[in-house]
Formats: C-alpha cells, sequence, structure tokens
C-alpha cells in the first residue's frame, strides 16, 4: 500500500470513529429532545432534516434519485421499519436511560439481525453464530437486570422499548440487504426517510409541529446533531467504510458506539455506570464478534 493510499485509509478511519461517536452522541440527543416534545414531534423533524441534508449527498456521490415500481415496496418496508425504529428510539430514551439504550440496542442489533434472517429469509447459522445468539441474549439479559424484571417496571424503565428497537432495526437491516441489487443504499435511503416523514406525520397528526420554533439553543443543538450528524454523515460514512474497508473491517468499529453512548450520557446527562451495564456489554459485544466473523 503507497503512502497516499495509507493517508486515504487513515482520514476514513478518523471520519468512522467521528461517525460511530454521532452515532453515541445521539442516544444522549434523543433524551435531551424527549424533554422537550413527544417522540412523533421530534421524528417529522427529524426525518425532515435528515432527507434535506442527505438529498446533497446523493447528488455528490451520483447516485440516481430514480426509483421503480418493483422497488417502492422495499422502500415502503423500510420506511415502515426505520419510523418504528425511531419511535421507539425516542419513547425509551425519553423514560429510561440513555446508556442503557445505547448498549443494549448496539450491541443486539446484529443478534437480532441474524436471528430474522436464519428463522424469517432462509439464512444458515453456522455454530459460531448459534454461540453468538446465545452470548448476546445472555448479555442482553444482564442489561435488562433480568432478576428484577417486573411487568410495570419493564414497561417503565423503558427497556422494552430499547428491545423492540432492536428488533426494528434487524428487519430494517434484512430489509434493506434485500434489496441491494435492485437498488443503491443511497437513494433507498434517501426515499426511506422521505416516506418517514409522512409516516411519522400520521403519528403526529394531533401535535402541534410548529412548537418547536419556540424552543431555546440546546434543543436545535441536539436536533440538529441526532439528525445531520447521526443519520447524514454518519450513515454516509459507514457505508463508504465497508465499501473501501470491506463490512467485516467497517463492522468492528461499531463496538466503539456504546462506549462513546455510556460516555456521553455520564458527562452530560449525569446517568451513572452499572456492573450489568458492563458484563452484559462486553458479552454482547463479543456476541457481535462471533456474529461477524
Amino acid at each position: 500500500m503507497g503512502s497516499a493510499e495509507k493517508q486515504s485509509e487513515s482520514r476514513l478511519t478518523f471520519y468512522l470513529l467521528l461517525a460511530m461517536a454521532a452515532w453515541g452522541l445521539s442516544w444522549t440527543n434523543a433524551k435531551v429532545l424527549g424533554a422537550y416534545a413527544d417522540p412523533p414531534v421530534i421524528m417529522v423533524w427529524r426525518f425532515i432534516f435528515a432527507t434535506l441534508s442527505f438529498a446533497p449527498v446523493v447528488y455528490l456521490t451520483k447516485n440516481t434519485f430514480k426509483i421503480s415500481l418493483n422497488n417502492g415496496f422495499h422502500i415502503l418496508l423500510g420506511a415502515f421499519f426505520i419510523t418504528s425504529y425511531n419511535y421507539l428510539f425516542f419513547k425509551g430514551t425519553q423514560v429510561g436511560l440513555a446508556s442503557v439504550g445505547g448498549v443494549l440496542v448496539t450491541t443486539l442489533n446484529p443478534v437480532f439481525t441474524t436471528l430474522i434472517s436464519a428463522l424469517l429469509l432462509g439464512g444458515y447459522l453456522y455454530r459460531k453464530d448459534i454461540w453468538g445468539l446465545i452470548f448476546g441474549f445472555l448479555g442482553g439479559l444482564i442489561i435488562l437486570k433480568f432478576w428484577e424484571i417486573q411487568f410495570d417496571s419493564f414497561f417503565q424503565s423503558g427497556n422494552l422499548y430499547f428491545l423492540l428497537a432492536s428488533i426494528s432495526w434487524g428487519a430494517l437491516t434484512n430489509v434493506t440487504s434485500k434489496g441491494k441489487d435492485a437498488i443503491s443504499f443511497m437513494t433507498f435511503t434517501f426515499w426511506c426517510y422521505l416516506f418517514s416523514i409522512l409516516l411519522s406525520l400520521g403519528l403526529a397528526k394531533n401535535s402541534d409541529l410548529t412548537v418547536i420554533f419556540s424552543f431555546d439553543w440546546i434543543f436545535w443543538l441536539n436536533m440538529i446533531t441526532v439528525s445531520v450528524l447521526a443519520m447524514a454523515f454518519a450513515t454516509t460514512t459507514y457505508f463508504k467504510g465497508a465499501v473501501i474497508l470491506g463490512p467485516k473491517k467497517v463492522s468492528s468499529f461499531i463496538f466503539t458506539v456504546p462506549v462513546t453512548a455510556i460516555l456521553f450520557a455520564m458527562v452530560f446527562l449525569g446517568e451513572s455506570l452499572e456492573w450489568s451495564t458492563i458484563l452484559g456489554g462486553v458479552l454482547a459485544g463479543f456476541a457481535v464478534y462471533l456474529i461477524n466473523q
């Protein structure tokens, strides 16, 4: 590898670390935004800002905005799952801990992605995948502190929302993968964001969407961060890394997301770090490692 290629890869690595930090920070952003408005209102504006900031990315990367009727089903299905994920993401952080959500959802996403692929889409499970699923679910149970689970407290803590968010993301990942040969990821993502605005408007039909213009700079700082940085910049950087570095190498960067999610929640929200979150996160992280091999 020449010096120019090394510099290019080093630059990409730096951007990938920033992208993962943006994903980690998004859990703190969501917790802050939840104090201002309910999830549907935040979702509508997040998708609007994400769509507006993502459109130039699609154009500059020379991807087309055109879609066919055959792609419409995948896009609508993707929009449904990304909308449901965002609702569960914002609702969970509104009532629960951002640090727990950042660890639980991030580490269980690939576990549910693998499970959905195997059970519903005819995917094949290797022995290492089975062990990965076992470690992943064990890690998730520890993060949830299963020995303390009661239905009322489990729902009120936000952990149920986090668990359902992981399932939604796993479904979204499989939908995206199924349509990758027919439509580029950039085009798919743009139209998913656009259609998600309409779905979110349905959820927010009884809400005052203009209320956000009365909020202070703290709201707007977190809104722009969670919309432009976490959705447009981070997503684009991650999939560019997948093309250049390969899916296995780039997926290893996801291991930094739970760490940054915890750190940001501790610094900005004053959340404490529990041993169950650390132990469960390590086990679930090992599960991701096994599945990605």
